[in-house]
């Protein structure tokens, strides 16, 4: 059985990954004003940048419709036996809700639907995971179930520089913006039963925030697959991400360890500045 796998553009897979696994990609869709973009395809974060230096507003982002994945799937149908989907979670997007929908009509037996529970780079590991259980000769079933068990034990989380597009978004007070720019206070967050939350913070410049972030991170979730780690960021310093992903493989916890820049609509709600270490904790390889 030929299976395709499929994601969608905030699995903020490198480019490189996505291509050598044959992986389809659905844009999501970026405003700027009243102008319409498709992620990955014609706007890029400096698009998204430059929108927010020049107007103090922040892009608006959208998920796909019904018609949009049905359309979507049965494209991908015209030349796979089945499809398996797996983008941004069930709690952060309507896009779950909308696949399944799709899927619904065109048939769960042509296309699997798989809630990551998860965001970004954490996405796309469990898409990952569904592409080596298949070239071990899995069967759909039993790739959508090594799927789904991934997304209960992918470890998703970010330290947030500054809170400048947090606060544009309303997801952090005046107070708590004011406060966090006065005492450099830098948040973490993590994506806790398919929610994005606020698990913590650290205090100082982010060179040192960051190791001590991913000291936290790697306690925490002390069961990593050690086949792949992705460490995510939006635009920062290269110099300061290069140290970060140095400082990782010095663990010796990984195998492979890849560097992701984060798409337009990650970075629509996160800003510059942001890095995140993911992986699966289940340990199983």
């Amino acid at each position: 059985m030929k299976i395709k796998f499929s994601t969608d553009s905030t699995c903020d897979l490198p480019k490189h990954i996505i291509e050598e696994n044959s992986i389809a990609v659905l844009p999501l869709v970026v405003n700027l004003g009243d102008e319409e973009f498709f992620d990955g395809e014609n706007i890029k974060p400096d698009d998204i940048y430059d929108f927010v230096a020049k107007t103090n507003d922040l892009p608006k982002t959208a998920g796909r419709g019904v018609e949009d994945f049905k359309e979507y799937f049965l494209g991908l149908l015209d030349h796979a036996d089945a499809v398996i989907h797996c983008g941004i979670g069930a709690e952060l997007s309507v896009c779950y809700q909308n696949a399944c929908l799709a899927a619904k009509e065109i048939g769960y037996d042509k296309v699997k639907i798989v809630d990551s529970r998860a965001l970004s780079s954490a996405t796309g590991l469990i898409v990952l995971s569904g592409v080596n259980a298949y070239k071990k000769g899995s069967t759909l079933d039993d790739i959508v179930k090594d799927m789904t068990e991934a997304s209960k034990q992918v470890q998703a989380s970010f330290m947030v520089d500054k809170l400048d597009y947090l606060h544009k978004g309303g997801r952090c007070s005046r107070f708590t913006f004011s406060m966090a720019n006065l005492l450099r206070i830098k948040p973490r967050l993590e994506v806790v039963n398919g929610k994005l939350i606020n698990t913590g913070k650290e205090i100082g410049p982010m060179k040192i925030v960051l190791k001590k972030y991913i000291d936290t991170i790697l306690k925490k979730y002390d069961n990593p697959r050690k086949d792949c780690c992705i460490i995510t960021h939006s635009k920062m310093d290269e110099k300061l991400a290069k140290e970060i992903i140095e400082y990782v493989k010095s663990k010796n916890i990984f195998n492979r360890i890849e560097e992701s820049i984060a798409g337009s609509v990650i970075t629509s709600h996160c800003g510059p500045g942001t890095l995140g270490i993911l992986y699966i904790n289940d340990g199983k390889f």
